[in-house]
């Protein structure tokens, strides 16, 4: 007896959530999205790293 499409796909690996998003983009011509999504993660990081003992030559930066 064969397993179904669906059943095959239900017992397959599972992908990382990056991998699938990065599927995501280039089966959507979605690439625009990386610049504006890095910015975001470059000013969560710096926002953490404030409020940390890193905070002070982050502020030397600017």
């Amino acid at each position: 007896m064969s397993k179904s499409e669906f059943e095959q796909e239900a017992g397959a690996k599972r992908e990382s959530f990056l991998r699938e998003f990065v599927h995501f983009l280039g089966d959507n011509k979605k690439w625009w999205m990386i610049p504006i999504l890095l910015v975001l993660l470059l000013v969560g990081a710096l926002l953490i790293a404030g409020g940390s003992g890193v905070a002070p030559f982050i502020y030397t930066l600017f």
